[in-house]
């Protein structure tokens, strides 16, 4: 068979395949079924804490506050208030010194302002004093430094201490500016006021009636007669006086203090010295009292008797005592520019002091 033929027969063959009909699968049916939609449940979302892990978890419990407690207010005692009455001492705490001879003093819860009666310092600035206020003394600022000296004086004594205040029938209970007049007592009895005048850091107030004037007038020209306090003013001559008598001081007292030894003190101890004399009418013997400068220094007296009228001499540096003469043996003692001496017995209780 040639090639002619496998050609035509081939032929034939195609075209008798595209001449078939086209058969479709008919598509397959399925039963309807009616479906009711699921209703969409809403959930409520409960929010977690993420906690932090520790070994042992415990829960946290908030501590319950503290009440607040309740603030009672602090009462005060009312001050009680009273009649000052002549004669009765009352004990009063010093709560401010005002100038040498004013003090602010409480009693029973009041503070009532006390002017020493019978006595009055300088005033502590030039244009307040006057001049022959102290007698022939014209120096204002001269006054004025006495007058500061007092005031140091009185609070070193005084201030925050505790005194006794009397008054006086004479004078009464107020002066002229409201202030209540009274003397005042330190609590070993010595009078304060008495000791002003006696240190010349105040003069006797003569202006005013009171029962001490004769008493304190004796002092003042005890002061004036040796020099004392104020009355060293260089220009100041001393008017000739009634003579007073020794009793006017009774008791051992220190007299005099030589505070400024000759070139320099501690080269001269014993050109320092204090005198201390028996005012009384009895023998006193001294053993075991006590002499002391305001920084503290002490010199104890060894068994000395002092007859009435009769001095000792103490020297602040070395020696041999004798009946009249005794030796601190401690070097330079008293201050150049203001010291204070007091006197103690052998129990203890202030005898006197001295001031300058």
């Amino acid at each position: 068979m040639g090639t002619k033929h496998l050609i035509a027969i081939l032929l034939i063959v195609l075209l008798l395949g595209c001449a078939q009909p086209e058969h479709k699968q008919a598509p397959i049916m399925f039963p309807k079924y009616s479906v009711t939609p699921t209703p969409k449940v809403t959930k409520p979302v409960t929010k977690i804490t993420p906690v932090t892990p520790s070994p042992t978890h415990k829960p946290v419990v908030k501590p319950t506050p503290a009440p607040t407690p309740t603030i009672t207010p602090e009462v005060k005692p009312t001050p009680t208030s009273f009649t000052f009455e002549f004669g009765k001492k009352y004990m009063a705490k010093v709560v401010q010194v005002i100038d040498g001879n004013t003090i602010d003093v409480q009693i029973n819860g009041n503070v009532y302002r006390i002017r020493l009666l019978g006595v009055d310092c300088p005033e502590t600035t030039a244009e307040k004093n006057r001049p022959y206020e102290y007698d022939s003394i014209t120096d204002l600022q001269y006054l004025a430094e006495w007058g500061l000296k007092a005031k140091e004086f009185a609070q070193k004594v005084l201030d925050h201490g505790t005194v006794y205040i009397e008054f006086d029938r004479l004078a009464g209970l107020k002066g002229y500016y409201g202030r209540y007049l009274a003397y005042v007592y330190l609590k070993n009895g010595t009078d304060f006021n008495a000791l002003l005048v006696k240190n010349g850091l105040a003069r006797v107030y003569v202006e005013g009636t009171f029962e001490k004037e004769s008493e304190y007038l004796k002092l003042e020209n005890y002061a004036k007669t040796h020099k004392i306090g104020l009355w060293a003013y260089s220009t100041y001559t001393i008017p000739t006086p009634t003579p007073t008598p020794t009793l006017a001081l009774s008791g051992v007292k220190i007299v005099y203090i030589h505070y400024n030894a000759p070139g320099n003190d501690w080269e001269n101890p014993n050109g320092e010295y204090v005198v201390i004399k028996n005012y009384g009418p009895d023998p006193v013997n001294l053993k075991g009292w006590r002499l002391k400068d305001k920084a503290g220094h002490t010199f104890v007296f060894p068994d000395i008797t002092l007859r009435p009228g009769e001095s000792v001499y103490v020297y602040s540096g070395n020696g041999t005592n004798t009946d009249y003469k005794l030796y601190w043996g401690d070097g330079a003692i008293w201050n150049n520019d203001g010291d204070t001496a007091y006197l103690y017995d052998s129990s203890g209780k202030l005898i006197d002091m001295y001031f300058y």
